[in-house]
């Protein structure tokens, strides 16, 4: 099961890449948690919709995956992002996110994310 659950994991972020809103939820269960600490939650899939078109950036983020552990219901995801900044900045970050999945669906995300100064 943990390389089926990887699997769904990398479907997400090939999602966030790919500005696909529709692929992403698909992988959602419906009452869905998103922590991201330090910044927001959002409760069930419209919120999280709403999260994924950040309003402070515009366009597709890029993303690098550096690594993925998975066990059991669990899949934690380490990695780089970049993504520009409706001001022009280009915003990069590195972070970690855990995924717990019930039903071979995303039941609650928890995602670090730290800046990189440029």
């Amino acid at each position: 099961m943990t390389a089926a659950n990887k699997e769904i994991i990398r479907k997400i972020n090939r999602g966030f890449e790919a500005d696909d809103v529709e692929a992403i939820l698909s992988c959602l269960a419906d009452d869905v948690r998103w922590d991201v600490a330090g910044y927001f939650t959002a409760f069930g899939k419209e919120e999280f919709r709403k999260q994924i078109h950040n309003e402070a950036f515009t366009g597709a983020p890029k993303i690098t995956i550096v690594n993925e552990i998975a066990e059991g219901d669990y899949v934690a995801v380490e990695g780089r992002v970049e993504s520009r900044m409706k001001t022009g900045v280009l915003f990069k970050a590195v972070f970690h996110n855990t995924y717990r999945l019930e039903n071979r669906k995303v039941k609650a995300m928890t995602s670090y994310v730290v800046p990189v100064m440029q």
